[in-house]
């Protein structure tokens, strides 16, 4: 069997880090970066420090591609993804399997609302430039942030969950081998719609609450008030998911999970502290929207929302802000 061709549209930390493993288990993967991030990276490999200790890689690293490739994996934020995808049009051919490692509700990810969720795919362009059939659904459970210097920090062990978007849809075997050999756990779903819920659930219960208080994961699991609250959010997204068909338990094992994690800061809170716009649209808004459809209540989901709204007023999109 052929090796994949792999690409990695995004050099933030998650996706820096896989391109990293990957590349440094022998695969075939070119990491596409822009501005400083890329140059960077072209003057002193990928830094990265994990389990198996510091190092530098050296790798492909690229402004766009320009010739299709066997697996694009998409690590990009929710409102760079439309952009990065029409930059990158030249890397996706007919063949091309496309695995998004997003956060929240996937544009993919839809039932019988009749139309994609507007949350994060307002008018459907995203439906429009990645066919249905072409991904692959996958869900990282991988932690990592920035230090100073760029080098790229992950402190647990690397697991993602690949699977079929549909029951018994086709499974990504070579690209699963690649995953396993540069060292990252993988569960080889049946079906990945109950294994989104479940990260959904963790991180609506953690990111936004995390951008609220300033608190660490292992900081919301010792502080009581935080704790209630975010096991509040989690069963919100628990009883959603079972609306949905997917019946998952995440609030049971959240505060145990939660002090694990040790003092980690959320992708949220760091984009708080920095002073940039939150990732609402994926972990709260689309819920708010699949819970509208179905008649479900989440009005922890909805405080949590106003109250990041009144001390975040630049960096929060209102739910009423999202085209309907």
């Amino acid at each position: 069997m052929l090796r994949p061709s792999i690409a990695i549209l995004g050099a933030g930390a998650i996706g820096s880090l896989l391109a990293a493993r990957l590349a440094a288990a022998g695969s075939d993967v070119t990491l596409v970066a822009r501005g400083p991030r890329l140059a960077q990276i072209r003057a002193e490999g990928l830094k990265i420090r994990d389990l198996d200790g510091p190092r530098a890689i050296t790798l492909p690293v690229t402004e766009a591609l320009r010739s299709p490739v066997s697996v694009l994996f998409l690590c990009v934020k929710g409102p760079a993804i439309e952009a990065a995808l029409r930059g990158n049009l030249d890397g996706i051919g007919p063949d091309t399997r496309i695995v998004p490692l997003v956060n929240g509700i996937p544009w993919w990810f839809f039932d019988d609302l009749g139309h994609p969720v507007r949350a994060v795919d307002p008018d459907g362009a995203l439906f429009r430039l990645v066919p249905f059939q072409q991904i692959v659904g996958a869900v990282t459970m991988m932690t990592a942030g920035f230090e100073p210097d760029g080098t790229v920090v992950s402190t647990i062990p690397h697991f993602l969950a690949l699977g079929p978007t549909i029951p018994d849809g086709p499974r990504p075997v070579d690209l699963a081998d690649e995953l396993t050999a540069a060292g990252i756990a993988l569960d080889r779903a049946d079906y990945i719609r109950p294994l989104v819920w479940e990260k959904l659930a963790l991180n609506a219960a953690t990111n936004p609450l995390s951008a609220l208080t300033g608190q660490t994961l292992a900081q919301i699991a010792a502080d009581p008030a935080s704790c209630t609250r975010a096991t509040a959010l989690a069963r919100e997204i628990e009883v959603l998911s079972a609306a949905y068909g997917n019946p998952i338990v995440v609030s049971d094992s959240l505060a145990a999970r939660l002090t694990k994690a040790g003092a980690f800061r959320t992708s949220m809170l760091q984009d708080a502290e920095a002073g940039r716009a939150l990732e609402l649209a994926p972990i709260t808004h689309a819920p708010l929207e699949l819970a509208g459809a179905r008649g479900v209540a989440m009005p922890e989901t909805a405080r949590l929302l106003a109250d990041l709204q009144a001390v975040r007023p630049t960096q929060t999109l209102s739910f009423q802000d999202i085209p309907s």
